[in-house]
């Protein structure tokens, strides 16, 4: 058998399922709204908690940076400076010696020229 609704039952559950759906939505929202405000409190509360690292990050930064400055102006800028100087010395020396090579050269020629000419003569001689 079928039982047909009254108007008022139908009235009744027309108004149930618009409460429901009603509760659902104020849940959704609810819900969204709460996991709004959860996140922005997590937010602050890390910013908060990590304030004090970044600090302390933002100082040992810095300080890193100051000591390879320290360490280039006092370590290996004077180091440089010792090569650069003993770079050129020896420069110099190579550049001075290479005349006299060149000089010693042209004697050694001469005096092979005239050892040469003086065996000749003496070999005419003795012959």
């Amino acid at each position: 058998m079928i039982r047909l609704h009254t108007q008022k039952e139908d009235k009744e559950m027309v108004d149930k399922e618009m409460l429901s759906a009603i509760s659902e939505l104020l849940d959704q929202k609810l819900e969204e709204k709460l996991d709004q405000k959860l996140e922005e409190k997590l937010e602050q509360k890390f910013d908060q908690k990590l304030a004090p690292i970044y600090a302390r990050l933002d100082k040992v930064e810095s300080e890193l940076t100051y000591v390879r400055v320290v360490q280039l102006e006092n370590t290996v800028i004077p180091r440089l400076n010792t090569i650069e100087k003993c770079y050129l010395d020896t420069s110099k020396r190579y550049l001075d010696s290479t005349e006299h090579i060149e000089e010693m050269s042209a004697d050694i020629d001469v005096l092979k020229q005239t050892v040469e000419n003086h065996s000749n003569m003496l070999n005419k001689i003795l012959a």
